[in-house]
């Protein structure tokens, strides 16, 4: 497993609150679909990772599920080891009520984030933490056998003693859409793969369960298990970067659309001008609010040349530069145009930013704010946002996450 480590470890998971806060649209209902049946046993490990050690009853009712349908299922996972069962709580009054925890070493998932010049490998345990983060070098365009590299890296995490029977899937995350289903990438410029089935190549390797998707998708799963998921039903997650993208978590499900075409947020047309954007449009979003767009802008204002980069603007944006600072307040305010009326056709009443761009939000939110909040009739009005702190793990870590729910992996006990 050679590489280098990455920057950080994972962010702290978001606690459990066992209440709900703002109006009554934001609560959850008091059922929960029948279609949640392969992702249940992830909530479970992932609400006593966050909340700590909880009983059968409690998990029921702060996952709204039925105390039958916990005692299932938690039977299961203690018979394979991923749960253990604690002293019997005294005093209580009836059957006795047993705490139960996870045993984050019992089991793990290994998540890969394919990057165009990289990939960053991390190992999961149960708890939702990362063990281990590795970036590797990648080169996708090695055409001979593109997927040969990737086999090289999983292998290596695969036939390590101390993770050969432990790892129990792989996710992988990739930029460009995904056919959440198959693994089928029909088109990847970014690598210069067209009609690619990673799924079925990786699956026909390895001997785990192998789930590949969109790395916005990724992420947004672990934002449903560890952060805003916590809290809310019904939520959105916008990530900025080299490029600009918005998932949806409705209902406690990550929306992907038929296909998985869902989250390509920076193709929305915003204007008759601009440079022509990657996918052959122009005035798409992502021109103006993505890497590049800033750029442009700043080179506009003569606020940069063309040797400038993006980290040099997160330098002077974080050093508070006043120019910089109106230049996103201006970036902002296209951002929030935009996303103002996703949020008021869905009602969500939170959205969570991530990205490598995530430092420059508090020279966007003043503009984006303005542009969410012009009537106070709207969703957009009240919607609460929240930052999280971005490494180049975080992908990969979300990655982990999907692959936790892969068939095979915990629902086949």
């Amino acid at each position: 497993m050679n590489g280098r480590s990455a920057e950080s470890g994972p962010r702290e998971p978001a606690p459990r609150t066992a209440g709900r806060s703002g109006d009554r649209s934001t609560a959850r209902p008091a059922s929960r679909s029948a279609e949640r049946g392969d992702t249940t046993r992830v909530e479970i490990l992932a609400l006593l990772s966050t909340a700590g050690p909880l009983d059968r009853r409690q998990i029921a009712k702060l996952l709204r599920l039925g105390v039958g349908t916990v005692h299932e299922h938690t039977r299961r996972l203690l018979e394979a080891g991923y749960l253990q069962a604690l002293d019997a709580q005294s005093g209580t009054v009836g059957r006795p009520r047993i705490p139960l925890r996870v045993v984050p070493e019992a089991a793990a998932t290994l998540g890969i984030r394919i990057a165009t010049d990289h990939l960053v490998a991390v190992v999961v345990g149960l708890d939702g933490r990362m063990e281990t983060s590795v970036v590797h070098p990648f080169d996708p365009a090695q055409t001979a056998d593109p997927i040969a590299q990737l086999l090289t890296v999983i292998r290596g995490y695969l036939d390590t003693p101390a993770l050969r029977t432990r790892v129990k899937a792989v996710g992988v995350a990739t930029p460009d859409t995904v056919d959440p289903d198959t693994g089928y990438l029909h088109f990847a410029p970014r690598f210069g793969w067209t009609d690619f089935p990673l799924g079925r190549l990786l699956r026909d390797q390895l001997p785990v369960p192998v789930l590949v998707d969109n790395d916005l998708t990724a992420s947004t799963t672990a934002e449903l298990l560890y952060g805003a998921g916590r809290e809310y039903d019904d939520f959105l997650v916008l990530a900025l970067g080299d490029g600009v993208g918005l998932s949806a978590v409705l209902d406690r499900k990550v929306h992907r659309g038929p296909g998985g075409v869902s989250g390509t947020f920076g193709h929305t047309y915003v204007s008759d001008t601009g440079v022509l954007c990657a996918c052959g449009a122009r005035g798409c979003l992502e021109t103006f609010t993505n890497d590049q767009g800033i750029l442009r802008a700043a080179c506009r204002r003569e606020l940069a040349s063309a040797d400038t980069d993006i980290a040099e603007i997160r330098t002077r944006a974080i050093a508070g530069d006043p120019d910089i600072l109106a230049l996103l307040a201006d970036v902002g305010a296209i951002l929030g145009r935009a996303l103002a009326g996703v949020v008021n056709l869905l009602g969500t009443p939170t959205i969570a930013v991530i990205g490598d761009n995530y430092v420059l939000w508090p020279g966007l939110e003043p503009g984006f704010l303005d542009a969410m909040r012009t009537s106070p009739v709207t969703a957009a009005h009240r919607v609460k946002v929240t930052v999280r702190p971005w490494t180049d793990s975080q992908h990969a870590w979300g990655a982990a996450s999907l692959a936790l729910g892969a068939p095979g992996t915990l629902t086949r006990l």
